[in-house]
């Protein structure tokens, strides 16, 4: 495709948080995209290609990526809730004069995309999922950010990391972890800075988790469209974890995609543009 948008990037600020954003596309109907960890808004501007006949996309820098910030906030201290999320983007709707749109997130991004549609069903047309984080609690994420002891140990860990290194290289040799989770797990944190990421990113938001009991009703109630993409070899969120949230609401759509758990290619969205794989607004 030819088509290159023109792109504006902007600051949202809602009392201390600062959401980075970028605006582009030329469609009728609001698509709000949250990327996964470690990336940054622009992640879906190929991605989107496709559709810029439908959408106008407002892309976000998640908190701790890019140029989005907490401002003084302490994310281990003050850690954002499901409440203040849909309150920052409701008033980010009211902001840009928004009276629906529609949701779409990548991992990271896509559990926050459920939260959102759990909390403001009312304001959301259609919900799509790539490879979402979120459709089941990690046991380790869980102790290493729900739990103040958890958080100690992850503290210590940034400090002095060598052990961490040790046991995983263990794991590893001994079969319990497959390579391809060994490398994804070292990517995220092969410097200081990354692991400083991490951190601030599971404890602030680690209660932004979606019930899929409450999102399966509202789902239903609200007839909002939802489509969930997993890559077929994807070892770090398989297609099997979204059993909880088949259950809730039977009617999602599931596909499946021959690439990894990096699903947001230009190739996977001119596929999903061209089979009709996204159920796309009512004009």
């Amino acid at each position: 495709m030819d088509y290159k948008p023109t792109v504006q990037e902007k600051l949202f600020t809602h009392g201390e948080l600062r959401l980075n954003y970028a605006v582009w596309g030329e469609g009728k109907h609001a698509l709000l995209a949250f990327h996964g960890f470690g990336r940054t808004w622009s992640d879906f501007l190929r991605f989107t290609r496709p559709f810029h006949d439908t959408f106008t996309v407002y892309s976000f820098d998640i908190f701790f990526h890019g140029k989005s910030d907490i401002g003084t906030r302490s994310p281990d201290g003050k850690p954002l809730t499901k409440e203040e999320l849909a309150e920052l983007v409701a008033a980010f709707m009211h902001h840009e004069n928004l009276t629906r749109a529609s949701l779409m997130g990548y991992s990271l991004g896509g559990r926050i995309c459920m939260c959102i549609a759990e909390l403001l069903p009312q304001r959301v047309q259609a919900l799509y999922l790539f490879a979402p984080d979120g459709l089941i609690v990690n046991r380790w994420y869980a102790l290493l950010s729900h739990y103040s002891l958890g958080r100690v140990a992850f503290r210590t860990f940034i400090k002095h990391n060598a052990p961490f290194f040790w046991i995983l290289n263990g794991l590893y040799n001994t079969k319990a972890i497959s390579e391809k989770l060994r490398t994804f797990v070292l990517s995220q944190i092969k410097t200081r800075e990354m692991q400083e990421q991490v951190y601030a990113v599971w404890t602030f938001l680690r209660k932004i988790e979606p019930d899929f009991t409450v999102l399966g009703k509202v789902i239903r109630e609200n007839d909002i469209k939802v489509d969930v993409f997993f890559g077929l070899y994807d070892k770090i969120i398989p297609e099997k974890n979204v059993r909880k949230f088949k259950k809730a609401h039977p009617e999602i759509r599931i596909h499946t995609l021959r690439s990894g758990h990096i699903v947001l290619t230009g190739a996977n969205s001119e596929l999903i543009f061209r089979e009709g794989l996204m159920t796309l607004p009512v004009d």
